[in-house]
């Protein structure tokens, strides 16, 4: 299965690097989000990562663009308020993978128009970082899929059962954040999500 990590602000670096000894090799991209942090707080991050053994080409930064291309990302993932930024960051940029999230279908649609190699749809399910939004489920997701041709990745409350139902929604892939972060058992989850196991 294709699956995504976002880091999550709202835990310790440290505590954010001690999972991801356990899982890494598992991590296919890796989003590093943080939109509150310096950038010098944001360099010092990546360098951790390359050090736990991740590739520049495996890091994908959240709302900075600038600093992505300056440091030789992977890639770039924008807010729905940054869309518009696509076409020119594309064509400026070919080789760099960027993506970015949406919630709803005209959205989707513009991103898959202006070139974006990925978009992230949700919230699907209900999740803790969107308390008191109930999760906007699997026909939402299945009509954004079955309507844009660019792959989508469900997000928001995906477990490793409620992953597969995403994949039967049509999505390409899901991307994770409390699965991984708040489990008892890192390695073992994002074993499981790699695999496709419920």
């Amino acid at each position: 299965m294709k699956w995504h990590l976002i880091t999550d602000e709202q835990i310790p670096f440290h505590i954010q690097v001690r999972t991801l000894k356990q899982c890494a090799k598992e991590v296919e991209l890796l989003h590093v989000r943080n939109q509150h942090a310096s950038l010098q707080r944001l360099r010092q991050q990546i360098e951790h990562l390359l050090r736990l053994g991740f590739t520049k080409q495996q890091l994908i930064l959240n709302y900075h663009t600038e600093a992505a291309i300056a440091w030789g990302l992977g890639g770039i993932h924008l807010k729905e308020t940054q869309v518009d930024q696509l076409h020119d960051l594309k064509k400026a940029h070919p080789t760099m993978t960027i993506g970015a999230s949406v919630h709803d279908l005209n959205a989707a649609q513009y991103c898959s128009e202006h070139g974006a190699d990925y978009v992230y749809v949700g919230h699907v399910f209900d999740t803790p970082s969107k308390h008191g939004t109930p999760g906007r489920g699997l026909d939402f997701l299945q009509n954004i899929t079955s309507n844009v041709s660019v792959p989508i990745y469900a997000v928001g409350g995906v477990t490793t059962h409620s992953a597969t139902q995403c994949l039967e929604a049509g999505a390409h892939g899901v991307a994770v954040m409390s699965a991984i972060w708040q489990s008892d058992s890192p390695k073992t989850t994002a074993r499981q999500f790699t695999k496709g196991d419920q």
